[in-house]
């Protein structure tokens, strides 16, 4: 399923595009939690989606980010989080 999702990581970025994956049908939320998870604070995390996920939002809530969702373009939304701590 990593292999469906579009991962960039830099210093203090990680940029983890979902669109193909979830239009084909999958549903990577626990992967991309689990990318999160493992980056490196403090780093800013983007996440791109095809739609407003809930779901993925409150799960990264319940990880103590505060999540920002930003509409890009049509079935383009951009989640951000700003990962402080490990």
């Amino acid at each position: 399923m990593v292999d469906l999702l579009e991962v960039h990581k830099e210093k203090s970025l990680i940029s983890i595009d979902a669109r193909d994956a979830i239009r084909k049908g999958y549903h990577p939320r626990q992967e991309i939690l689990k990318l999160v998870e493992e980056a490196q604070a403090p780093v800013l995390c983007e996440i791109h989606v095809p739609h407003k996920t809930g779901p993925l939002v409150a799960a990264l809530e319940a990880m103590g980010l505060n999540v920002t969702i930003a509409q890009v373009d049509v079935g383009h939304f951009r989640l951000r989080a700003l990962k402080l701590e490990d």
